[in-house]
């Protein structure tokens, strides 16, 4: 691969993650998901609990109405289903966060039009 199509590249990512978080309400949700998707992940490898542990409900909460999609998936047991839930819950959080930045967009593109 040559210099350029990796700077090309790399500024097409560049572009994309702008559309997809270019204000910083959106960097933040996808701050507090990851922080979120974090713990929970921490929570189940370091944790012991007599019972089951209601960590795994707080980034479907942060990522819902997308997540709930999530889980209408059917999921394999064991750890493939979890690695695939919180890819899941990434992805809902990736696809709300562009929700916020295309709303506020058309909020700033109307006030600035009025």
């Amino acid at each position: 691969m040559s210099d350029m199509s990796m700077r090309n590249n790399g500024n097409g990512i560049r572009r994309l993650s702008g559309r997809i978080a270019d204000n910083w309400p959106a960097r933040i949700y996808l701050a507090v998901c990851a922080a979120l998707v974090l713990w929970v992940v921490l929570d189940a490898a370091f944790v012991q609990h007599e019972d089951a542990s209601m960590a795994g409900v707080w980034p479907l909460a942060a990522t819902a109405p997308t997540s709930l999609l999530a889980l209408a998936v059917p999921l394999p047991d064991g750890p493939a289903g979890a690695v695939l839930l919180l890819a899941l819950v990434g992805a809902a959080a990736v696809v709300n966060a562009w929700a916020f930045s295309a709303v506020l967009r058309r909020f700033r593109g109307g006030a600035a039009r009025a």
